[in-house]
């Protein structure tokens, strides 16, 4: 299973998107999200679930723009 990491802006902003996606569709064996201070550890199968939390960080203002941008550009 591959890792990507996705720097928010604080833990509090990290433990929002991991508790957003921890139960998420689409998250399971094989597509997870854990906290690591404020970042956000991303284990994928599929590519798209990186994707869909690094976007969603951005959206909701856990993220910046550049980082969210990182992990897109990464995949």
């Amino acid at each position: 299973m591959a890792e990507i990491r996705l720097t928010c802006l604080t833990e509090a902003a990290a433990a929002a998107v991991v508790a957003e996606h921890a139960d998420y569709f689409g998250a399971g064996p094989s597509n997870t999200v854990r906290q690591d201070g404020a970042t956000v550890v991303i284990d994928y199968f599929d590519k798209r679930w990186p994707l869909d939390v690094a976007e969603w960080a951005f959206e909701q203002g856990h993220a910046a723009e550049a980082e969210a941008a990182s992990v897109i550009g990464a995949l």
